[in-house]
């Protein structure tokens, strides 16, 4: 199935680990199971920033894990909510969903006394090398700058990138920034966001960060 320029925001889905500690794990017949609690854009910074939901995915993944002889199938489910804002080209009378928001939780696993978080790992240039390593219409991303912003009530760090995109429902290529923060610790999950839109945008950071603090997790 082709990936879609909204998908581009679930690249960081695929997150692995294992074990048994915290609320949210529980024993199954082979093994283990996370899973990660939503974290979603409150309605007012919906309504605020003209940003509606688009959709939630619970991406599952299923890994083998073994220390010190002992094998255990771990099942981690990680959640994606994503987020967008239209435009109207009014000279050829199309709506565009040219501006994304995303966040993405995964749960903190910790099996036989080992951590297994490989998202807590990863700082914003790896996730978004990532983005642009398995989505052909994310391309040539560039770190840009570096700020703080709030998210679910946690400061974190926060890189902003350019990048060249494809916009599917006019075909045509546009440079974008993206930005991406650093995991944050919220629960017993890990979140990350990320926000894309047109450099012709302009940087709207106030608006980045609106979105990053409007992060609620429940």
């Amino acid at each position: 199935m082709k990936k879609t320029r909204r998908e581009f925001l679930a690249a960081t889905g695929t997150v692995g680990a294992v074990g048994l500690a915290g609320c949210n794990g529980r024993l199954t017949s082979d093994g283990a199971a996370f899973g990660a609690v939503e974290a979603s854009l409150s309605a007012s910074v919906q309504s605020e920033t003209d940003y509606s939901h688009h959709r939630t995915i619970k991406d599952t993944q299923t890994r083998q894990f073994s220390r010190f002889g002992i094998s255990r199938t771990v099942e981690v489910t990680s959640v994606i909510s994503e987020y967008d804002r239209a435009i109207e080209l009014g000279l050829i009378g199309t709506r565009v969903q040219a501006a994304v928001f995303a966040t993405l939780s995964t749960p903190q696993i910790s099996l036989l006394g080992k951590d297994f978080n490989p998202l807590a790992e990863m700082d914003t240039t790896a996730i978004a090398n990532m983005i642009q390593e398995r989505y052909d219409n994310i391309h040539n991303v560039q770190e840009e700058a570096t700020l703080e912003a709030e998210v679910a009530g946690e400061t974190t760090s926060v890189t902003r990138f350019t990048a060249d995109a494809q916009l599917a429902e006019i075909g045509q290529g546009v440079e974008i920034y993206l930005y991406v923060s650093e995991p944050a610790e919220v629960g017993e999950d890990f979140v990350v966001t990320l926000a894309g839109h047109p450099t012709a945008f302009g940087q709207n950071e106030e608006t980045v960060r609106t979105l990053m603090g409007g992060v609620t997790y429940e």
